[in-house]
């Protein structure tokens, strides 16, 4: 029996692996929402739009990042969940997004891509 609930946790972990999420906030042109999906394990675990944009060049415009960004998470994924913008799972995403980063350089283009509503 204890061998049976051991592997059973041991698939589920496994499978937490794979499980990720992105928040896009509201707007004009669309609604937000926080999507929970099956993807392989190369974005973090509160997956952002924002967090992929943070390292490009400052020269290259911030939108076609973003918009690229979604598009490869909605493509690249199993959705499981879809809910209305969660504000805590956007502030998370941004700290997450801020780790390991410069944090003036990173505010800079955050605050680049605060302009487009995102």
């Amino acid at each position: 029996m204890r061998l049976a609930i051991a592997l059973v946790g041991a698939v589920l972990l496994f499978c937490a692996l794979f499980v990720r999420s992105y928040t896009v906030p509201p707007a004009p042109d669309r609604r937000g929402g926080t999507v929970v999906s099956l993807a392989l394990p190369n974005r973090a675990l509160f997956g952002s739009p924002r967090a992929d944009c943070l390292g490009t060049p400052e020269a290259e415009p911030v939108i076609a990042c973003l918009i690229a960004s979604v598009n490869r998470a909605r493509s690249d994924a199993i959705p499981l969940l879809s809910f209305g913008f969660s504000p805590t799972c956007y502030d998370l995403s941004q700290r997450i997004a801020l780790i390991g980063r410069d944090a003036a350089a990173a505010e800079a283009r955050l605050a680049q891509i605060a302009r487009f509503g995102w």
